[in-house]
């Protein structure tokens, strides 16, 4: 079963896949913190350039294996 949880920017991961309030789910290919006060860099597939967003800004990420049944 697909499920959700919300992580804030700083605790996102390489690989997750993060669904957007508008547009499709991204995977995200690049991830870092950088800065003072620290920022978190976010690179998409299928997008150019990354995104920078504090780091307590909330995802909303996919998580769990779908449920063959």
């Amino acid at each position: 079963m697909m499920t959700t949880r919300t992580v804030s920017a700083a605790d996102l991961h390489i690989g997750d896949l993060v669904l957007p309030p508008v547009g499709p789910p991204r995977r995200v290919t690049l991830h870092r913190l950088q800065g003072t006060p620290p920022v978190a860099v976010i690179g998409y597939a299928g997008q150019t350039g990354q995104q920078a967003v504090p780091v307590s800004e909330r995802f909303t990420v996919l998580a769990g294996k779908p449920h063959a049944g």
